[in-house]
């Protein structure tokens, strides 16, 4: 059963402990039925669709993060110090000064193209984990079951999992066979064996 869209503080979750009957209760679905087709239309136009929103993209705050974020600031201004130290301040000018200036801008500049390298790696990865979810599922809808876009899955549908299916959402398990298995060694390195 799929549960919730959105984000949410975690610490706030409860919908898996809650009992099988409350939790049909507060989402308003018999597990038998599923959704009349106006529950489904009505939470779709409030939920939105069942999808990753990617995060907002700023490129200006972006290139600035790499270069000032974490340790950059320091960096920079520590070369800057030192080359103030080197010429204007030293007399006579220390080359000790100018080298160790030079290498602090270069380990600034090392450290924002590894910082838009890791960032750019990192969205590569989101992406792909985002092209394994599936494009259609089945669910239960005014008592019966249909083959529907996973987009369109909405808060309380109720989803019917066979073999060798990806799971679509987010869901709470309400019934499973004695043997399901499931393979989430792409997030964990394990298997899940659920109980019943």
């Amino acid at each position: 059963m799929y549960t919730e869209h959105g984000s949410t503080d975690l610490a706030d979750l409860e919908w898996h402990t809650l009992a099988i009957h409350e939790l049909c209760r507060r989402l308003s679905v018999d597990l038998d039925q599923g959704l009349s087709d106006d529950q489904s239309k009505r939470r779709l136009n409030e939920h939105g669709q069942n999808k990753m929103t990617p995060p907002p993209s700023g490129l200006l705050g972006d290139i600035i993060g790499y270069f000032f974020g974490g340790f950059g600031s320091i960096l920079v201004v520590a070369g800057i110090l030192v080359f103030i130290a080197w010429k204007p301040l030293g007399d006579p000018p220390a080359v000790a000064n100018l080298a160790l200036a030079c290498v602090l801008i270069a380990v600034w500049l090392i450290q924002a193209a590894f910082n838009a390298w890791q960032d750019w790696s990192t969205s590569r990865v989101m992406a792909s984990i985002g092209t394994m979810l599936p494009d259609q599922c089945i669910v239960v809808r005014n008592g019966s079951q249909t083959n529907i876009s996973a987009l369109d899955l909405v808060p309380g549908d109720v989803i019917v999992i066979k073999q060798g299916n990806k799971l679509p959402a987010d869901m709470r398990f309400v019934e499973v066979s004695s043997d399901a298995m499931f393979d989430r060694s792409i997030l964990t390195g394990k298997l899940c064996y659920c109980t019943t």
